[in-house]
Parts: structure tokens; sequence; C-alpha cells
């Protein structure tokens, strides 16, 4: 899995994947081998969206902090 696709790229894939791993009809190895792409791919997304999170907590925070030190003025 190419780290350097967008979060939007990576699910897209993902999505490609969970298709064709339920479509079937193909060798073990090759379901296997997609498993562990589907695998990587999440937990990238998982990584991404955490960092997301955390990201839009600290604005949040910083925003409220800024709206308390205004009113306190």
């Amino acid at each position: 899995m190419d780290e350097g696709l967008s979060f939007e790229q990576a699910l897209k894939r993902l999505e490609a994947i969970t298709e064709t791993l339920q479509k079937g009809g193909m060798p073990l190895e090759e379901m296997i081998a997609l498993f562990e792409e589907g695998t990587s791919i999440a937990k990238i997304c998982h990584e991404r969206l955490n960092k997301a999170e955390l990201k839009l907590s600290e604005v949040q925070t910083m925003f409220e902090r800024d709206t308390e030190s205004e009113e306190s003025a």
C-alpha cells in the first residue's frame, strides 16, 4: 500500500478490495494477498482518522481558549 495516497484514494481502494473479496471466485492465494492489502490500508486509514480527530480537538481547544480570553477581557 502506498502511504502517499490520500485518505480518499485509500478508502476507495479498500472498498474495491472488499467488493472483490465478496465476489469470490479467485484462488485462495490471491484472496489472502488482497485481504493483507486491505488490512494494511484499513490500518493506515484508521491512523489518519485518529490524527485528524486529534487535530480537530487541538483546533477546538485553541478556539475555546481564544473565546474565553476575549470574554474575560
